[in-house]
């Protein structure tokens, strides 16, 4: 069974993958062709919405109020 900490870390973790994903786009758009760049501005757009939803959960997890982690067994 996971702990409140192992699931902050792993979504942790996560968050900064989806970044580092986001820098490295950005970067290939720069020196990208214009056709190309829309292509990564898409799966810009949709990395993200992930980190977007990552940080959401997050949060959630954080608030003192919240009941995320006793709904983490059903699914979030």
């Amino acid at each position: 069974m996971k702990t409140t900490d192992d699931y902050r870390q792993k979504l942790l973790t996560e968050l900064i993958e989806q970044s580092a994903m986001i820098d490295t786009l950005v970067v290939k758009c720069r020196v990208a062709a214009t056709d190309v760049r829309l292509c990564h501005n898409q799966e810009l757009e949709e990395l993200r919405a992930k980190l977007q939803e990552t940080t959401k959960k997050l949060q959630e997890l954080e608030e003192p109020s919240s009941n995320a982690w006793e709904n983490i067994g059903d699914g979030g």
